[in-house]
């Protein structure tokens, strides 16, 4: 595009004549148009096409750097979330994982004990038992009771208790008799119901007590970790194993 102060551009182009009475800022305003008009002929319609679209592509362009950013922060926020959850479930899943082995171990320990006492123990079993009592030595501990401790009662919940229970069942199974049946011949003969339900809740006062005894020395059984007659039966029950 010659340019208008070259030397080829002033050579080949046709001398501009001045007009009469021009000032020269007017002058100087006519070749400027001249001059514009000259760049505007010579610029293809795809230049204007593409002029007239830059605005539309800048504006494109912050948007899209506006979003790729934002979607990075999301994106980096969403990493680091995922990251953390994942190493928390693994975290409790562990714990889990190790509760499970330690209870499973504590079962296989318990077994081989309760083999060991009987006298059918295997050679695994007898080796771990010995490994577990030098542990317990060692460390100065004792091994967890083969046997759950027995439920702490009081001697009004073992023995008074049941006996006052028993007692008003058997008052209220004579009322309810007494009031079926009546009187009649019987109770003209023998006056009423009255001394047989202070003997019958006499008696049921010394079975109860007698039942107490009796529960007591079971639990007192029970301790002992010699147990061989019931050991079969409390298996059957309920077993070490959940399955």
């Amino acid at each position: 595009m010659p340019h208008a102060t070259s030397k080829s551009a002033g050579a080949n182009a046709p001398r501009l004549s001045r007009i009469p009475g021009e000032t020269p800022e007017q002058r100087v305003k006519r070749l400027r148009q001249a001059h514009l008009a000259a760049q505007k002929a010579q610029i293809s319609r795809a230049d204007k096409i593409v002029d007239a679209s830059r605005r539309f592509l800048d504006v494109a362009h912050r948007w899209t750097v506006g979003g790729l950013v934002a979607f990075t922060a999301v994106a980096g926020v969403v990493s680091v979330y995922s990251v953390w959850d994942m190493l928390r479930y693994n975290r409790a899943r562990r714990a889990e994982f190790l509760e499970a082995q330690k209870k499973y171990q504590d079962d296989v320990l318990a077994t081989a004990r309760l083999a060991y006492l009987k006298g059918a123990a295997t050679e695994e079993q007898i080796l771990l038992v010995e490994e577990a009592n030098r542990d317990a030595e060692t460390k100065g501990v004792k091994l967890p009771p083969l046997l759950s401790p027995p439920e702490h009662r009081t001697h009004f919940e073992e023995h008074v208790q049941p006996a006052f229970q028993l007692h008003s069942k058997m008052n209220k199974a004579a009322e309810g008799q007494a009031e079926s049946t009546g009187r009649g011949i019987l109770g003209l003969f023998f006056g009423g119901g009255d001394g047989d339900s202070k003997l019958a809740a006499a008696g049921a006062v010394q079975d109860a007590a007698w039942e107490g005894q009796a529960q007591a020395q079971r639990t007192a059984e029970l301790e002992q970790p010699a147990v061989e007659t019931s050991s079969g039966q409390a298996r059957a029950k309920k077993g070490w194993w959940p399955f």
